[in-house]
């Protein structure tokens, strides 16, 4: 990784007095330890077939594999968040790169279903050290707005990588190897994190100790947790009573929340942090994004193969119009951002997925060129969209505030992507996708209105944070 940023000295303790922060491998380090989760939340589902062969285990079994996963990553982000904000970013980023490597390399030699099971969870908890830290480290290495948003652009760029070339990289892996190798190729890349790792980190600000809140902590891990758990398995059992029930437990921890925050003297989500003009508007400007995209990616790959007749592999090819934008484009959306701003960079981006929506009810069910083009438009809006709204949403916060910040923006994406996929994967009928297309259009024209009304609580297009 380039390092034109100046090294910025480091007043820190011990043997660190005499380092300096050296940009570039924060960047490096922050990369690498982001691009091996969001490639494990791809790469095992095109290995099920063959675990579920070796492993001698059901459906069910191979369900919660990759399930188990996910609903760590979605309830515990907040936990994960709040333990950078108490103990440091990169502290914590190095116990939760050792701990999601251990994990890996145990997963890669696990013996059944229940043990990988287990052994998931425990990946999923190094993830949501490292998510967040990854963040907060970018954040104080690149000081300058500038320089900070070309550095998310590389990080967005690395993070949607394994999205887009995920399931192919997964596929040759299992092809050549085997399925163990999609776990054991972490174990080289958390050595290099490490090492990156391992000094010229930014120093860590511990000067706001507060108490922790673990009954808002645990409220929220249920909430979250439940509520992905419920989403998953309402299309995969149905929406009967259990899933339902569910839905009443999520409910009731959600308005447990809500009441420990107002009532706590040191709440989970600090107010000065929800005070911050135009945070929680952009927070839910990437909630409803990724709900939109990956409820048409579910609605889609649905369509395809059962209407259209597409196997696995076509189905996948179909989504290259938008994985590829989402991979490229974050680099230039930066560029842009530093003439237009990052407030009109994602207005126009915005604007792009509402229009991706609209070609796809016009043209998306004609055939694989209007497909296409759809796809084309709303994956070249989603990827000019993450850096803006990264950077608005961490701008907006309070210095001090960096890592909840970081952990309610990863928080509301992860549960975008659930949401997205209860909300549009019962629409698909017939043998079109026009009712899908304009739920999605829908919720991408809510998307562009809380992005405007967030927009006119900042002054010259950069949020202003609430004081404390």
């Amino acid at each position: 990784m380039s390092e034109k940023n100046p090294t910025v000295a480091v007043d820190g303790p011990g043997e660190r007095d005499a380092d300096t922060v050296r940009p570039g491998r924060v960047l490096t380090a922050a990369c690498l330890g982001y691009g091996m989760v969001v490639l494990d939340t791809t790469v095992v589902n095109v290995a099920i077939p063959a675990m579920q062969t070796s492993l001698h285990a059901d459906l069910a079994m191979m369900q919660l594999v990759v399930d188990s996963y996910v609903i760590v990553l979605a309830s515990l982000v907040l936990a994960g968040a709040t333990a950078v904000a108490r103990f440091g970013a990169v502290p914590m980023y190095r116990v939760g790169v050792g701990v999601f490597g251990v994990a890996s390399l145990l997963c890669g030699v696990a013996p059944g279903g229940p043990t990988l099971v287990a052994l998931r969870i425990l990946q999923g908890i190094g993830a949501i050290l490292l998510m967040p830290a990854t963040l907060v480290m970018l954040t104080k290495a690149y000081p300058s707005p500038e320089a900070r948003a070309k550095a998310m652009a590389v990080w967005a760029t690395v993070a949607g990588s394994p999205v887009a070339f995920g399931p192919i990289l997964g596929g040759a892996l299992v092809g050549v190897i085997g399925w163990r190798s999609i776990f054991l190729i972490n174990v080289p890349v958390v050595v290099g994190a490490l090492w990156m790792a391992s000094r010229f980190m930014p120093p860590d600000d511990q000067g706001r100790a507060e108490p922790q809140d673990f009954v808002g902590q645990a409220l929220a891990a249920v909430f979250l947790g439940g509520a992905t758990l419920a989403l998953v398995k309402g299309h995969e059992i149905g929406w009967g009573r259990p899933v339902w029930a569910a839905i009443a437990v999520v409910c009731v921890a959600l308005a447990a929340f809500v009441v420990r925050q107002r009532t706590y003297a040191y709440p989970m989500l600090p107010a000065d942090l929800l005070r911050s003009r135009g945070f929680s508007g952009f927070v839910g400007v990437g909630l409803l994004l990724f709900a939109g995209y990956y409820g048409l990616v579910f609605v889609v790959s649905l369509y395809l193969q059962q209407v259209r007749g597409y196997g696995p592999v076509a189905t996948g090819l179909s989504f290259l119009p938008a994985a590829l934008p989402i991979t490229f484009t974050p680099l230039l959306a930066s560029r842009i951002s530093a003439r237009l701003g990052a407030l009109r960079m994602l207005l126009i981006a915005l604007s792009l997925t509402a229009l991706g929506a609209v070609l796809l009810i016009a043209f998306g069910s004609s055939g694989p060129v209007g497909m296409s083009v759809g796809l084309f438009a709303i994956g070249l809006g989603f990827g000019l969209a993450t850096v803006p709204q990264i950077t608005l949403v961490m701008a907006a916060a309070p210095s001090h505030r960096t890592a909840i910040a970081s952990g309610m923006l990863t928080a509301g994406r992860q549960s975008g992507a659930s949401l997205g996929v209860a909300l549009l994967g019962g629409l698909q009928s017939g043998d079109t996708i026009v009712i899908p297309a304009c739920a999605a259009f829908a919720v991408y024209l809510l998307m562009l209105l809380v992005g405007a009304a967030a927009g006119r609580h900042t002054r010259g297009g950069s949020p202003r944070p609430a004081q404390g």
